[in-house]
């Protein structure tokens, strides 16, 4: 296993049998016993599982039922010098107890593949409080259609992968979670080989989840004329050639035969419109046929964005994604929000919305008529915005929060059935956005920086105070400022899209609009680069804070300064590049080329914090997220493929090198 040998490992004092202080033992009752057998055999520390009550040396973590608790809670309550007791009414109770021992005695459940573990545990003090979720459904949808590390997990069937998807829903239940879903991709539908592989594979992964007390769901798309990135897909012919329930019946037994989801969750694509009689009815035929073929699997529906999608349907007005609305009303919505955005506060034009007023008016209508309804934000996007860049964004940590604090404040209204979230990768960081997040589904701490200590101590403490700055800072800059759209990257996709009209992150002044005249510089310089330059200078002061922080010489500290360090080193590229291209319209040739030169320079030094991070990551098969890889995905390489070549750098700077005629080198796409 993994996570015993990394723990064999780290403490060849403490680990593997010595009768020493560290030494941790759970005793539990016959009811939770297998259940925390696997538990311990997934947590990176040796730990034994016994069900008598005898004593030796080292800590001990007594787990009793109580029935007459609510479902799921736990109530723990200290034993001095000796450990805790853990008093739960079920399986997920008694392991969401048992962690949060392991918790006050030191250990963080951060990044599924590597967990914090103390050098020497200790007995941290604890309230005899009962503690229960105050959402009733927590999860995380893997977005396998990106080649993430739950991409190689969850659909490519192999030992090792079963092995780590294992970790992921060990993961999960430790950050107080509930549900994990993941999405399918059509290759098994265009091979038999590929299939007759998925099908045990998955059958073990809902098996095993379930056993652990996990609910599980699959997310597939309807129409294939919007699906754009591999999805398994229901509609993919013409109607007049093959009517539209009998392409259904002939691909969602596929998904549903022989596998006992608890979910099917049914996405409609991005940028392009079904008929609106047409979309009403095949998401009713999928219902119908879904009650059939699996009626004890739940159906959700996919509300995504996009301000330009409007239909006009029995006489309203709407979103497109809204349409479900008419659907049969035992459908779920799941309504969807992007990037880092929130529900409550100024999108800066992402999908063509200013904000997501529409999607927040949808969810409480739901929410305060007493109805299911999930909400389904982003902890990372990925394409060209954040981790790929790559970018350190933990404003999502306060705007995760911001969304259940201002949706748990509404009068009259019933609290929110459900908290899914949309997850891609997590490396630089972006395991404390999830984490952070399933924290907060659980119990809702009463601000956003109590989340952020719980999740950096007890090593990071003293990094809290400059990371919460900086989630000021970024939002104050990037998201209300706007100026996000010139840090994040550009490909020739979202180029392309723009001269069609379609969006998706927040546009941008781009340097040909400058030299095209389509733009005033100095209107320019004083809405986006002084205010960029701003930001960066704020960046630089919250590193010298973070320098001076007592932090240890790990991972996790490492992690936190690289990825500050490449937060200000894009700052600062972007000023240089876009400093070169107001000198050369201003006729200041040589101005142009100094600012050339440091942006290359920062571009290097960028390399060398990447190539250092990149040498650093949690999962011990990084090489695969940071390289060109064969996968199932429309991207045949690593999620961070993109940020380990600096490919939006180079792009931008190359753009900038072929204004001023200083290179005649080809400027990459950053899409293939």
């Amino acid at each position: 296993m993994r996570a015993f040998a990394l723990a064999c490992i780290a403490f060849v004092v403490a680990a593997c049998g010595d009768n020493i202080r560290g030494n941790i033992t759970i005793h539990s009752t016959g009811a939770f016993h297998d259940v925390l057998v696997e538990y311990a055999r997934e947590t990176a520390y040796p730990i034994r599982v016994v069900e008598d009550d005898t004593r030796d040396t080292g800590f001990h973590i007594t787990v009793v039922e109580d029935a007459t608790l609510p479902a799921q809670s736990y109530q723990l309550i200290a034993r001095p010098d000796e450990g805790y007791t853990v008093v739960a009414p079920d399986l997920l109770g008694a392991q969401y107890g048992v962690t949060a021992a392991l918790e006050a005695m030191g250990f963080r459940f951060r990044h599924p593949y590597d967990t914090f573990v103390p050098t020497e545990p200790t007995l941290g003090a604890v309230d005899d409080e009962v503690h229960q979720p105050e959402i009733r459904v927590r999860g995380v949808q893997l977005h396998t259609l990106h080649p993430i590390e739950g991409y190689f997990a969850f659909w490519e069937p192999s030992f090792a992968n079963l092995n780590d998807a294992k970790l992921v829903i060990d993961w999960l239940i430790k950050n107080r979670g509930n549900y994990l879903q993941w999405v399918a991709l059509d290759d098994i539908i265009n091979s038999s080989e590929r299939y007759l592989a998925w099908r045990p594979f998955t059958r073990e992964l809902i098996d095993y989840a379930h056993a652990r007390g996990i609910r599980v769901g699959i997310n597939i798309q309807l129409f294939g004329q919007s699906n754009l990135q591999l999805a398994y897909d229901l509609v993919d012919q013409d109607p007049a050639d093959k009517p539209i329930p009998d392409q259904i019946a002939q691909r969602l037994p596929g998904i549903t035969t022989d596998l006992p989801w608890d979910v099917v969750d049914l996405s409609f694509g991005e940028f392009f419109n079904a008929d609106p009689q047409v979309f009403v009815d095949s998401v009713n035929e999928v219902k119908n046929q879904l009650a059939v073929k699996a009626p004890n699997t739940e159906m959700h529906a996919v509300i995504h964005v996009g301000a330009e999608q409007r239909v006009t349907y029995m006489g309203e007005d709407l979103l497109y994604y809204f349409l479900v609305k008419y659907a049969d009303p035992s459908i779920i919505s799941d309504v969807h929000t992007v990037m880092f955005y929130d529900l409550f506060e100024p999108t800066g034009g992402a999908y063509h919305h200013e904000d997501f007023s529409e999607h927040r008016a949808f969810l409480l209508e739901r929410m305060c008529s007493g109805q299911k309804v999930a909400y389904f934000p982003e902890t990372a996007y990925w394409v060209a915005f954040d981790n790929s860049v790559p970018q350190f964004f933990p404003l999502y940590v306060k705007n995760r929060w911001i969304d259940l604090h201002e949706l748990a404040a509404q009068p009259g209204c019933a609290p929110l059935d459900e908290h899914l979230l949309f997850s891609s990768g997590w490396e630089w960081s972006y395991w404390l956005h999830d984490t952070t997040a399933l924290h907060a589904s659980y119990e809702l701490p009463d601000t956003p920086e109590q989340l952020l200590a719980d999740a950096l101590s007890p090593d990071l403490a003293d990094a809290v105070a400059p990371i919460a700055r900086l989630i000021e800072t970024q939002r104050a800059y990037l998201m209300l400022g706007n100026l996000v759209a010139y840090i994040a990257g550009r490909d020739t996709a979202i180029d392309a899209g723009r001269q069609l009209g379609i969006v998706s992150q927040p546009d941008r002044v781009v340097f040909d609009d400058l030299i095209m005249g389509l733009e005033d510089p100095a209107v320019f310089q004083t809405t986006v680069l002084d205010p960029l330059a701003a930001y960066a200078d704020e960046l630089d002061d919250i590193a010298r804070e973070l320098d001076r922080a007592d932090l240890p010489d790990n991972k996790w500290a490492r992690e936190l300064r690289d990825g500050l360090a490449i937060d200000r080193l894009r700052a600062r590229f972007v000023l240089e590049t876009y400093g070169a291209t107001l000198a050369h319209v201003a006729g200041d040739d040589r101005a142009a080329l100094d600012h050339f030169d440091r942006a290359d320079q920062l571009m290097a030094d960028g390399q060398t914090v990447v190539d250092r991070r990149h040498d650093d990551l949690h999962d011990a098969l990084g090489e695969r997220s940071i390289s060109e890889t064969e996968n199932q995905t429309f991207y045949q390489f690593g999620y961070l493929y993109m940020a380990d070549t600096l490919c939006y750098w180079r792009r931008e700077l190359l753009q900038v090198g072929a204004i001023l005629g200083s290179t005649t080198a080809s400027v990459p796409s950053c899409l293939f």
